[in-house]
């Protein structure tokens, strides 16, 4: 057989691709994680927990917030609604602490987002510059996250972006997906671009919250509350990404229809948020590399079949077995990282399925009924 150009050409081609794409991959660029720095000039602050009837995951999680070893003090609030029962049984049970703070969504409030302006209402009644806000479905690593949390803080500071993962029983892509977006979302932060993010847990100033009329411009959306509030009080270079494991949240598993409501509602979300061009424009390169490096494999193949030459049969094998090797063990290094306990076999087929689920999302969210996203018309 002989070594003409053509055959040196395509070898060369899939072996640097094979070598290069593993790397245009949100896993391989690592965060920046800031140690935990112990100080005493700590902020008094309110934990800010907007019960959504969710009552079984309220009364599990409340006694690890109301149990933070945190010295300069903190306040918790809960904001539920009027009718909302079961929730209003379990605040009573802890009513005795005197951290706990109980307020309610007016029954009357039927033509903006509930969750929007419940925590309207629970930073109106903070008595601390600093809120920490999160979902009931979230929990604290222990009794030391406030205080991990609040060493990031500092007057230069307007807002901390955390981490936060479904738990270990969550369905395994659930928990891929999470940290996979995450990785982008928080590089685009530390690189003093925040514009949103995928976790239930944004910490912010209550002056800044106030004197912004809180969510006005976004009461009639029934979702999005998070990115929204990052998109329009996150400062450039002014709000910080803490990733150190002590500060991270755990939110407990939701159902695959739940999570895909989350994923299309995002598209109805991503219209009214601005940036994060540097992220979209990794995500693409990334996705486009990946495809790319696993068609040129697949030609490959069948042009070395076709024409009979064993050099490009057997580069394009050495060059999917180097694609294999590099992405597993570069998600796997990132999944440890982040406790993302999944099998190595999974990674690939994950990798893959990315593309498939964002076009299913982007679908379902093309025939939605757009009223869906909106409390009432305004």
């Amino acid at each position: 057989m002989t070594l003409d150009t053509l055959t040196i050409v395509v070898t060369a081609v899939l072996i640097l691709m094979a070598l290069i794409t593993p790397m245009l991959n949100p896993f391989f660029r690592r965060l920046k994680k800031d140690p935990v720095m112990p100080t005493t000039d700590l902020p008094h602050l309110t934990v800010l927990l907007v019960s959504n009837g969710d009552h079984t995951a309220l009364d599990e999680h409340l006694p690890i917030y109301l149990t933070q070893d945190y010295s300069p003090g903190y306040d918790v609030i809960v904001v539920s609604e009027k009718a909302d029962a079961e929730s209003e049984n379990v605040l009573k049970r802890y009513s005795q602490n005197e951290r706990l703070y109980h307020t309610f969504v007016p029954e009357s409030s039927r033509y903006m987002s509930k969750n929007k302006l419940a925590i309207t209402l629970g930073v109106k009644a903070s008595k601390s510059e600093w809120i920490v806000l999160t979902d009931p479905r979230c929990k604290p690593q222990d009794s030391h996250w406030l205080s991990s949390l609040a060493s990031s803080l500092d007057d230069e500071t307007n807002m901390l972006l955390g981490y936060s993962n479904y738990a270990s029983e969550s369905l395994p892509y659930h928990r891929f997906e999470r940290l996979h977006t995450a990785l982008y979302i928080l590089r685009e932060a530390q690189k003093g671009k925040p514009y949103r993010t995928n976790c239930f847990h944004v910490t912010f100033r209550k002056s800044e919250f106030m004197s912004g009329s809180g969510f006005v411009e976004y009461l009639k959306y029934s979702i999005g509350e998070y990115d929204f509030l990052v998109n329009k009080y996150a400062r450039p270079y002014h709000t910080k990404v803490v990733l150190d494991e002590s500060t991270w949240l755990t939110e407990d598993p939701i159902s695959n229809k739940s999570w895909q409501n989350r994923q299309v509602y995002f598209h109805e979300v991503s219209k009214h948020i601005e940036g994060g061009i540097g992220a979209r424009f990794l995500h693409g390169l990334d996705q486009w590399a990946l495809h790319l490096n696993y068609l040129l494999i697949l030609a490959g193949f069948v042009y070395g079949g076709m024409t009979t030459n064993w050099i490009i049969l057997g580069a394009s094998f050495l060059s999917l077995v180097i694609t294999i090797i590099l992405r597993t063990m570069i998600g796997k290094r990132a999944l440890k990282e982040y406790h993302v306990d999944l099998p190595s076999w999974k990674i690939i087929p994950y990798e893959w399925s990315m593309l498939r689920h964002s076009i299913q999302t982007r679908l379902r969210y093309e025939y939605a009924d757009k009223n869906d996203f909106i409390a009432h018309k305004v």
